[in-house]
């Protein structure tokens, strides 16, 4: 019995490798095997480069075009409240007037005007300009800056009716716009619309007339009518029909301001052009005095 035990043990060794070990696959990929995987991952790679890419660049230009409309934000609500506000910085002196618009400072690209701030000193002196190398063309210059900036009266006895005229400080930028495009579209920044009072044997009559309208071409056009309307400020000497007669800006009393912005005007990220378009109303173009008060 021993003798045969011993017998099955010996066999049992010499058997237990082959019965315990864990046989191998030695087979592998063939090379077309290999070769259809490749080519497979190539083919789903650059099928996903483009998708990838337009997604990219589509957020690109949605950026973009996001910032443009930004942009115009302070425009649309700032500069159009100063426009409103606009005011005379002193009252007529021997029957010249003293108006809300430097005169001599009127554009189709920019323009220098006074207005209510609330400030006790005094109305401040806003300028709004596009960067134009060429102001004759009336144009800006194409992907120019547009800047907006307020000077405030130095002190208490700076303006009128206290001093003799205003004396304003530093002026620091309040609007900055990059990017802008209206010579695309050959539109001028500013226009410029008068309120013109005529006296009659029945009573005073009020037209309206935009300064250079139908001229052409119209960006130059504009600039050569607004550089000779708005050259000279004098008086009347008349007490009846328009004293302003003579003052075209003190007749402003609405300003449609055209701002068009593309920061990114070319290439496959390129924005979409975002523009600001509107006619403001003074709401008092012919005042004579300050209020603080009013705002």
């Amino acid at each position: 019995m021993v003798a045969r035990l011993h017998h099955l043990m010996g066999r049992f060794a010499r058997r237990s490798p082959d019965v315990w070990a864990v046989r191998r696959d030695e087979t592998g990929l063939t090379l077309v095997e290999i070769s259809i995987a490749t080519a497979t991952l190539l083919i789903l790679f650059a099928m996903t480069v483009p998708i990838v890419d337009t997604l990219f660049s589509t957020i690109a230009r949605v950026n973009n075009t996001y910032i443009n409309v930004n942009q115009l934000l302070p425009v649309s609500t700032n500069l159009q409240r100063f426009l409103r506000s606009a005011v005379e910085p002193g009252p007529t002196s021997g029957g010249v007037p003293v108006p809300a618009f430097l005169t001599g400072s009127i554009s189709p690209t920019s323009v220098t005007f006074y207005t209510n701030v609330g400030n006790a000193n005094g109305p401040a002196e806003i300028i709004a300009s596009c960067t134009s190398t060429t102001p004759s063309t009336g144009l800006c210059n194409s992907g120019g800056v547009f800047t907006v900036t307020e000077a405030l009266p130095s002190n208490s006895t700076s303006c009128p009716p206290t001093g003799t005229a205003c004396s304003y400080g530093t002026p620091h930028a309040l609007i900055t716009v990059d990017g802008v495009s209206n010579a695309i579209d050959s539109a001028p920044l500013f226009l410029y619309t008068l309120l013109e009072n005529t006296a009659t044997s029945s009573g005073t009559t009020s037209t309206t007339a935009e300064v250079g309208s139908g001229c052409s071409p119209a960006p130059s056009c504009y600039y050569t009518n607004d550089s000779s309307t708005f050259a000279s400020c004098t008086s009347t000497n008349s007490t009846t029909g328009n004293v302003l007669a003579n003052c075209p800006a003190a007749e402003i009393y609405a300003i449609t301001v055209d701002l068009q912005v593309n920061g990114v005007s070319t290439g496959r990220t390129a924005g979409g052009q975002s523009e600001d378009d509107s006619t403001v109303y003074l709401l008092s173009p012919q005042s004579d005095a300050y209020q603080p008060m009013v705002r």
